[in-house]
């Protein structure tokens, strides 16, 4: 008896690491093998979530594009203000018009609830998400539950060190697969 329950245990470990394994070959395979964000078609608002390189960036060059006609940026540290964020996109660029900083947010499920609150407030119904790639499956996956009926347009920011024969992709693969399932499976029994 003592065998038969030991054993179905080893089993069902072997099987859920192997589960495990393919979702995350899957995952990795999936962003490594994913092509450049197209400009995408007009919309309501531009939202960026803060955190990797680039980000911003996106969400300004966009905005100056004039892809939507303002920018929403969740995750601001405190203290910074908009003049720190222009310093930082391109130096001699006319400041755009119409961008929002939202300061309450220091993960992605907070950025998932500052957009929500954003969005509901400003009574918007579409917009484009900016967030670097290995994120982007966590942070849509997470608004979009909370704004089912908002259409929301992924825009995928690249970072040039996120290749995989670069260390960084392994470790970030990892970390933004489990921290994905976690809030999956989390989101789904809640």
């Amino acid at each position: 008896m003592f065998f038969k329950s030991l054993t179905f245990i080893i089993m069902t470990a072997i099987t859920l690491i192997i589960l495990w394994g393919l979702g995350w070959v899957w995952f990795a395979s999936a962003l490594a093998f994913q092509d450049k964000a197209n400009p995408p078609a007009k919309s309501e608002a531009i939202i960026v979530l803060t955190g990797g390189n680039g980000r911003i960036n996106a969400g300004l060059d966009l905005l100056k594009e004039k892809t939507a006609p303002v920018l929403f940026i969740s995750g601001v540290h405190k203290g910074t203000a908009k003049d720190d964020i222009y310093d930082s996109w391109q130096k001699g660029q006319t400041k755009p018009c119409c961008v929002e900083l939202g300061y309450k947010a220091t993960d992605t499920s907070e950025n998932a609830k500052e957009v929500y609150e954003w969005v509901t407030d400003k009574k918007i119904k579409s917009f484009i998400l900016v967030t670097s790639q290995y994120h982007m499956p966590r942070a849509y996956m997470e608004i979009s539950m909370l704004l089912p009926e908002t259409k929301i347009t992924r825009y995928a920011v690249h970072s040039d060190d996120f290749k995989p024969w670069e260390g960084r992709f392994w470790s970030l693969t990892i970390s933004e697969y489990n921290k994905t399932l976690i809030q999956w499976i989390r989101l789904k029994t809640a």
